[in-house]
């Protein structure tokens, strides 16, 4: 089952459904409430728009009154919840290969995102990076990555109970929760211009004697193949998410103009989306509704020159085509995402 694929998209949904689950989040509460379609969830081939995967990840905490749910789902990962990657680490033969590893890969399951090794003075830390998105409104993926960094550290130094020396977080700290209730033992600093976790220097002796150096080329070159697919899929949308955005108001944007600029036929371009999972309408109307967003949540634009300036004939036009993909209208919209 396919998914739009215009915006980055996150994968690997149903292991995510089923942590919810074992978690005692009411997920059906939480997909109705998000507008999520349950069967998108619970299928194992299936994506959803990479910051409306954020919004459940934080909405799941705040529904379920588990205010650390990302660390505590990180925590529970096995190696096997990872696919590939996870098997890579596995065998990866020390702490250096198993970073690089994380930094090539991590983008197939996690994309949008970054991973750095920094050393200060006599440790390293493991950084992690939301690059799509206000880290604060990805806390819980954030938290969740950084406790899968910390099973890292524990499944080097061979000891199931290892805690790092402290834990920086990029954003603010949150207000109203308790942190004597933080999972990990450990200092923790907000407000940092990092998301990381600190090793010791004694890290970089590790060394892996049961890794298995065959599987893991093996298994590299099945990652370097989908990671090639992966960049090739994300070179032709953003070069036409561009193109469209770029136009946006324009009478004069079609589908044939667009694909004119690419150097291909538009049969070929809608051929080439298909691939996708998506057509060329999908793809400009999610961009046009994501700029509609932005523009009532951000700026006091009248709906009238707004509608206008998207390319609709009217108001009215703008005002249907809204209320259909959001089941609001852009005046209901606004006054939601700015009340005063």
């Amino acid at each position: 089952m396919k998914a739009s694929q215009s915006q980055p998209q996150k994968t690997d949904l149903l292991r995510f459904h089923n942590e919810f689950e074992n978690f005692s989040v009411d997920t059906q509460q939480l997909y109705q409430q998000l507008s999520v379609d349950p069967a998108v969830m619970k299928a194992a081939d299936t994506t959803l728009n990479l910051l409306k995967y954020y919004e459940v990840m934080e909405a799941a905490a705040e529904m379920s009154q588990q205010p650390f749910l990302g660390i505590e789902m990180g925590l529970a990962c096995k190696p096997t919840d990872l696919g590939m990657l996870g098997y890579m680490l596995r065998n990866a033969p020390n702490f250096e290969t198993a970073v690089e590893l994380l930094d090539k890969y991590t983008v197939l399951l996690s994309p949008e995102t970054r991973i750095s090794l920094v050393k200060e003075n006599d440790q390293y830390i493991l950084t992690f990076e939301v690059l799509s998105t206000q880290s604060s409104l990805a806390r819980q993926t954030i938290d969740m990555t950084l406790a899968q960094f910390i099973l890292i550290g524990r499944d080097a130094f061979n000891d199931s109970s290892w805690i790092p020396t402290r834990i920086y977080f990029d954003y603010p700290q949150p207000k109203g929760i308790d942190l004597s209730r933080f999972p990990i033992d450990c200092e923790l600093i907000f407000d940092h211009y990092f998301s990381g976790v600190c090793f010791p220097a004694g890290i970089d002796n590790f060394h892996r004697e049961d890794c298995d150096p065959q599987l893991l080329a093996l298994l590299e070159s099945q990652a370097l193949q989908a990671l090639k697919e992966h960049n090739t899929e994300k070179s032709l949308l953003k070069h036409i998410q561009f193109l469209i955005s770029s136009n946006i108001g324009n009478a004069k944007m079609t589908a044939e103009s667009v694909a004119s600029e690419l150097g291909m036929s538009r049969r070929t371009m809608h051929r080439r989306l298909s691939d996708y999972g998506v057509t060329f309408n999908e793809l400009r109307e999610t961009i046009v509704l994501n700029i509609a967003k932005e523009s009532l949540a951000k700026t006091r634009v009248s709906i009238t020159e707004l509608a206008h300036k998207l390319g609709y004939a009217d108001s009215s036009a703008f005002d249907r085509a809204f209320k259909r993909l959001t089941d609001k209208r852009p005046l209901e919209y606004r006054k939601l995402r700015n009340p005063k």
